[in-house]
């Protein structure tokens, strides 16, 4: 489970900001977590509170902003959504393509936003 890696580096993440600011309590993290990004929110939401428990920041919540996928068709230029990494493969709506895709977004991980007091 690599998402127990993630949570721990977002918490290192943090706890580096925080102490820039002179701030010792986390409140709230936002993260964005594309559809292909092979990140489980369920996972990511379970290991943040399992490694806050016991620790200043326990009770700080994590919000998973889910970034759907999207895809540019190099053949046409046609932009187009898709539902997971099957989407690769299929055909392209316009010019009916059978690959070569750029993915414009849907496998970025990132944090958007900490809180703190």
């Amino acid at each position: 489970m690599h998402e127990m890696s993630l949570v721990s580096s977002i918490l290192d993440i943090a706890n580096e900001e925080l102490a820039k600011r002179q701030l010792t309590r986390l409140t709230r993290v936002v993260v964005h977590c594309g559809q292909i990004s092979n990140v489980v929110a369920d996972s990511l939401l379970l290991c943040f509170e399992v490694l806050t428990t016991g620790t200043p920041h326990q009770g700080a919540v994590l919000e998973v902003v889910n970034i759907p996928l999207s895809l540019r068709c190099r053949h046409c230029g046609q932009s187009f959504t898709g539902e997971g990494q099957e989407s690769l493969w299929l055909p392209c709506p316009l010019c009916s393509a059978q690959c070569g895709y750029d993915i414009v977004q849907g496998k970025e991980f990132f944090i958007q936003q900490l809180e703190a007091e």
